[in-house]
């Protein structure tokens, strides 16, 4: 009976020992799932190339950093650049820090500054954001753009522009000024 009485202060002894020099615990944290946006899919510099009928790449998007979320029909996209060809050989080079790909429709919205270069030209436009339909090369903006060319700075409060006939059509109270 005293070897049990022992045995017993000691097995207390150890575990007092133990819970005294042990770390804390941190406590056990809850997530409501019905709440919490779960990431479905994640991707770290891609390439996406779409090619014309006779194989020749019509034309490319290049991301940074891509997030799906779950249940979501949208991507949020970070440091992109789509590029381009018009049929009438202009280059286009698209950049744009932040944006959402709509794969269903294949469109960019593009946000946090966006650069238009159309290369063969040396044209640039510049504006905060703007939609960006891949399927008919075209873009469209609904906030002020600068468009710099060859001896030209020209402003205006919107924009449509053609990818494929290099047109661009500034709107709301459009200003000129040449150098």
């Amino acid at each position: 009976m005293k070897g049990a009485v022992i045995t017993l202060g000691m097995v207390a002894l150890g575990i007092a020992l133990w819970q005294s020099f042990a770390p804390e615990s941190s406590p056990v944290q809850e997530f409501d799932l019905e709440e919490e946006q779960l990431i479905a899919s994640y991707l770290l510099e891609g390439t996406r190339r779409h090619f014309s009928q006779d194989g020749v790449a019509a034309d490319v998007l290049e991301i940074g950093e891509a997030t799906r979320w779950q249940n979501s029909e949208e991507t949020t996209l970070r440091d992109i650049r789509y590029q381009a060809q018009a049929e009438n050989g202009a280059l286009w080079d698209i950049n744009a820090a932040a944006g959402i790909f709509f794969e269903d429709i294949n469109e960019l919205e593009l946000k946090n500054g966006v650069t238009l270069m159309e290369l063969t030209r040396d044209a640039t436009m510049q504006t905060d954001s703007m939609r960006l339909y891949m399927d008919q090369k075209r873009a469209q903006g609904e906030q002020a753009v600068v468009m710099t060319g060859r001896g030209s700075r020209t402003t205006g409060a919107a924009f449509e522009l053609d990818l494929q006939s290099s047109m661009a059509t500034l709107k709301g109270d459009v200003r000129t000024e040449y150098e």
